[in-house]
């Protein structure tokens, strides 16, 4: 198996993960948005999450199949998760591999914000996987993979500032290249039958895994993926394999990630080839809710990055996708 690209020294790791805006004004921000998160009510959904069905978001346990399917990346090791989604048991990545050996699974990756040693919101497999549970209902075994990506509110800042960091975006991209290691040492070698869901910073976790030749999965659906759009569509290129990127064409979270500039020379084809692109109109689908929005019931919430997951409707086409 070829190895996984470390990044640069563990040393160096700090400031490239850095916001490249100066340390007063991203501290500055930070505070902010950890006041308005945590000032935020995500206790019960509140009256137009109902209305808008978006009350389904959130669950309190997890269902044993795909707990059993499922893992935690924690501080350098691997776990099986408890029914609230977090650390039980440490597995050896045999262990891990045999979960993800028999059947076809999805695997999903979330992005920042999240943090399975925690519980409630913190907490992927109650929050971002909940939404992809709901969607894909028993068509194929899921399995969620877990790593500490900032954790939720408050908490998450003060986790990053105690590490010396701006924010969690920092502390999720380092953390993202250990977790993309871990994850290529359990992936069953092919030809296994496996795909994956990413979000966000999770898409390049993805991409870390796929410089493995022996990873292959049969599709990758990026949604608001936070990675190197032209690396993917190479791979996608020489390995043939059908690689979806969906963002909200008002995205206003990723033109501030880490490969914003390089990704800005990138146009990818629309329809044909195995690279394929959708541009979603977020307002055409939630005409009535705030892309400024901070609450967990609002499927625009943080400019539209949380929409290509949250937005129901898109998901005939992921499937569809899936399908091929």
């Amino acid at each position: 198996m070829a190895p996984i690209d470390p990044g640069p020294p563990s040393r160096d790791r700090q400031r490239m993960t850095e916001p490249r805006t100066p340390r007063r004004t991203a501290t500055a921000l930070a505070l902010v948005a950890a006041v308005l998160v945590a000032c935020t009510d995500q206790s019960a959904p509140d009256p137009e999450a109902v209305a808008d069905g978006q009350d389904w978001k959130f669950a309190e346990e997890v269902p044993d199949a795909y707990r059993e399917a499922s893992l935690n990346i924690a501080d350098g090791g691997l776990y099986s998760i408890t029914p609230d989604g977090t650390n039980d048991a440490p597995l050896t990545a045999a262990e891990a591999r045999k979960r993800l050996t028999g059947k076809r699974h999805l695997i999903l990756v979330h992005g920042t914000l999240y943090d399975p040693v925690e519980t409630g919101f913190a907490n992927p497999h109650l929050t971002i996987y909940q939404v992809a549970r709901q969607q894909v209902s028993g068509r194929v075994a899921l399995a969620g993979v877990g790593w500490r990506s900032g954790g939720h509110g408050i908490g998450g800042y003060l986790d990053a500032w105690k590490d010396g960091r701006g924010g969690p975006y920092g502390l999720a991209s380092e953390n993202a290249i250990e977790a993309a290691r871990l994850l290529a040492e359990v992936l069953p070698p092919p030809p296994a039958s496996y795909d994956f869901i990413c979000h966000s910073i999770g898409c390049d976790i993805v991409r870390r895994v796929l410089q493995s030749d022996a990873v292959r999965p049969g599709h990758v659906l990026m949604l608001s993926p936070d990675t190197d759009y032209a690396e993917m569509a190479r791979w996608a290129e020489r390995t043939g394999t059908p690689v979806l990127q969906v963002t909200a064409s008002s995205d206003g979270v990723l033109g501030f990630g880490q490969y914003a500039g390089r990704n800005k020379a990138f146009a990818p084809p629309r329809e044909q080839g195995p690279y394929r692109s959708l541009l979603v109109d977020v307002a055409h689908y939630v005409p009535d809710r705030s892309r400024w929005s901070l609450n967990y019931w609002n499927p625009r919430r943080y400019l539209d990055h949380m929409a290509p997951l949250e937005v129901a409707a898109l998901w005939k086409s992921y499937l569809a996708f899936l399908a091929e």
